[in-house]
């Protein structure tokens, strides 16, 4: 299996870790971390290591949370990890399922049927968002699906949008994205994704806030 190229940045994986993120963000995580052997070290660094480098580590008001991971980021270059921290826990198994737990637990079995069409709604040709939705800590917790070469109709963000790809691939302004990868979009970011595999691209999606539609200029619908 490829390796994620894009991942969680390390405001979210220190969430994760320290237990301070928000569940729908945790979900992604969690499921990021089946896919990648990289951030499971990561996260398992600060989970054994910050306890004591809070004791270590002032971290003055002006500083924040910047400041606090820059540190973590020299004292993990500047000293070994321990042998239990170092070595990646095992990826779940995927086999022929769609998704990994511990986002597997959270769909009902039939979605990992992308080609049963009763539990998607089309949003415009050739994307649809799953009828499966939960609302979590205030994030919107849905799936998209993508068929090849098929545009997500372009759209600003008014808050955070997280995508963790499950299958196939997308591409955008910003990169391409294929299984396991996360994209992470902030507030007053435009969009314009596209299917970019042979079979239906299918991401984990999470929304913080509204999107707003735009026309063919860039202009608000």
């Amino acid at each position: 299996m490829t390796l994620p190229l894009h991942h969680p940045d390390d405001r979210h994986l220190f969430g994760y870790a320290s237990g301070q993120e928000r569940a729908g963000k945790s979900l992604l995580v969690a499921t990021h971390l089946a896919y990648c052997p990289d951030c499971r070290r990561r996260v398992a660094s600060f989970e054994a290591l910050c306890g004591n480098w809070f004791e270590e580590l002032p971290c003055p008001d002006h500083d924040g949370l910047d400041g606090l991971l820059d540190r973590m980021d020299g004292l993990l270059a500047g000293s070994p990890m321990p042998a239990e921290v170092a070595r990646p826990r095992q990826a779940a198994a995927t086999g022929e399922r769609l998704v990994p737990e511990p986002l597997r637990g959270w769909l009902p079995e039939a979605i990992d049927t992308p080609t049963d069409d009763g539990r998607w709604q089309e949003i415009s040709k050739g994307v649809w968002l799953s009828g499966w939705e939960r609302t979590l800590s205030g994030t919107t917790i849905r799936l998209l699906r993508m068929a090849s070469d098929a545009p997500v109709p372009a759209h600003r963000h008014t808050a955070d949008e997280l995508l963790l790809v499950l299958r196939g691939a997308f591409s955008d302004e910003y990169g391409s994205y294929s299984v396991g990868d996360v994209a992470h979009y902030v507030a007053a970011t435009d969009h314009h994704a596209r299917g970019a595999s042979e079979e239906d691209c299918i991401c984990l999606f999470l929304l913080d806030g509204d999107l707003i539609f735009l026309d063919e200029d860039g202009n608000s619908l």
